[in-house]
C-alpha cells in the first residue's frame, strides 16, 4: 500500500532548525522541500544539508503545491503571525515552543486552522522522552495512586551574550524570559502530569541580567482537582544545574533530574535511587545541539501530525493543548505585576 509523501517547509533556520530537519528526514512519508529565512546564508546552509530549496520570501515558498506542512521556528512572537499566513495558504502548521506569546495570538492561529481546514500543532519534545512517557503511563493507570502535588524546578543559566541577539529577553519577540522560553518544557510536563491549573500566584524578576523580562520566576499553584504545585525557573543560576521534576502520589514518589530518574519509589516496583542522575550537564549552552532522544521525540510528534491529517483527527499536541502552558506562564506574569492570585 502506497503512502502519500508530505512535503515540508521550514521557516526560521536558527538553532532548533536542524533538529526539525533531521526529524523530517527520518520520517518515511515526509520530505523537506523548502526552508525560509531572512538570512539568506542561514537558509542556504540548511537547504544544502537537507536537499531542500532556500528562500528568503515566505510567500514564494508557500506558493509551492508540493509543500503541505510548514514548521515555524522563528522568534516566539512571530509564530502565530507566520502560522496564520501559512494556514491561509492551505498549509498545516507546526510551531516550536511556545506556540506563541499571547493567548490572543494563539487563539487567532487556532481559528485560522479551523477556517482553512488545516492542522495546527506544536512540539514539546520532552513529552516524547521515554522517562516521561513512563511517568504519564503510571499516572494514567493509577499506579501512582491519587496525585497529591508536583513541582518543577529549572535552575538554568544563560549568558549576557545569549540575550544580545535582539529578541531573547524582549517582551515583543520572546514574550518573557526564563519561564516562557526555557522553563516551558517542564511547565508543560507538569500540567501534562497534574492537569489544569485553577489558581496561581508568583513573582517574575530580572535578578542578574539587564533584560526587559525575567531571569527568575517562582510560582505556587493549585490544580483544578485541588492538588498543589510549585514552579521555579531561572537563567541566572551559577553555571546552570539540571532541571528537576518531583511528583508525589498516594502510592509513589518520582523525581527526575536532567531527564534521568533520580528516585523511583512506587508501590509494587523496585526502588531506584540514582545519585548520578542529571550529571550530563546543566543546560548552560543552548547551542550544544539536541541529544538523540530529543530528535526521536520530534520524529514522534511531527509523525503524529501526519497521522492526524490522514485520520482526520486533531494532533495529540494541537494548538489548544500547547496553549495551556502559555496560559499558566502568562498568569504568573500577571500575578507578579498585580500582586493578586490569578484564577485561570
Amino acid at each position: 500500500m502506497s503512502r502519500k509523501t508530505y512535503g515540508f517547509g521550514i521557516v526560521g533556520c536558527g538553532v532548533i532548525a536542524p533538529t526539525h530537519a533531521e526529524a523530517i528526514r527520518r520520517l518515511e512519508n515526509a520530505e523537506l522541500r523548502g526552508v525560509c529565512d531572512l538570512n539568506e546564508e542561514a537558509a542556504t546552509a540548511l537547504a544544502g544539508e537537507y536537499g531542500a530549496q532556500a528562500y528568503t520570501d515566505l510567500a514564494e515558498m508557500l506558493a509551492r503545491d508540493d509543500i503541505h506542512v510548514v514548521n515555524i521556528l522563528t522568534p516566539s512572537g512571530l509564530h502565530a503571525k507566520l502560522g496564520i499566513q501559512c494556514a491561509d495558504a492551505g498549509k498545516h502548521v507546526i510551531c516550536t515552543k511556545p506556540i506563541d506569546i499571547t493567548l490572543e495570538a494563539i487563539d487567532s492561529l487556532i481559528e485560522a486552522g479551523e477556517r482553512n481546514g488545516v492542522k495546527i500543532a506544536a512540539t514539546h519534545q520532552n513529552r516524547g522522552y521515554p522517562v516521561y512517557e513512563k511517568i504519564r503511563d503510571y499516572i494514567d493507570s493509577g499506579r501512582m495512586g491519587r496525585m497529591l502535588y508536583g513541582n518543577a524546578f529549572v535552575p538554568w543559566y544563560r549568558s549576557d551574550e545569549y540575550y544580545s541577539d535582539g529578541w531573547h529577553g524582549t517582551k515583543a519577540l520572546d514574550g518573557g524570559g526564563a519561564l516562557i522560553n526555557q522553563s516551558i518544557h517542564y511547565i508543560d510536563l507538569l500540567i501534562w502530569f497534574m492537569g489544569n491549573v485553577d489558581r496561581i500566584f508568583g513573582f517574575a524578576d530580572a535578578l542578574d541580567h539587564d533584560i526587559e523580562t525575567e531571569d527568575m520566576g517562582t510560582a505556587v499553584l493549585k490544580f483544578a482537582d485541588g492538588t498543589h504545585g510549585i514552579i521555579q525557573g531561572s537563567t541566572c543560576t551559577y553555571t546552570g544545574m539540571p532541571a528537576r521534576l518531583e511528583l508525589h502520589g498516594t502510592r509513589g514518589n518520582v523525581v527526575t533530574v536532567g531527564d534521568d530518574i533520580a528516585l523511583w519509589d512506587v508501590e509494587g516496583d523496585e526502588r531506584i535511587e540514582d545519585p548520578m542522575a542529571g550529571k550530563k550537564g546543566g543546560a548552560a549552552d543552548p547551542k550544544a545541539g539536541m541529544p538523540e532522544h530529543a530528535v526521536v521525540s520530534h520524529v514522534k510528534q511531527i509523525g503524529d501530525v501526519l497521522t492526524a491529517i490522514e485520520e482526520g483527527r486533531d494532533p495529540v499536541l494541537d494548538g489548544r493543548e500547547a496553549r495551556r502552558a502559555v496560559e499558566v506562564i502568562l498568569s504568573i506574569y500577571e500575578a507578579s505585576e498585580t500582586g493578586q492570585v490569578i484564577e485561570l
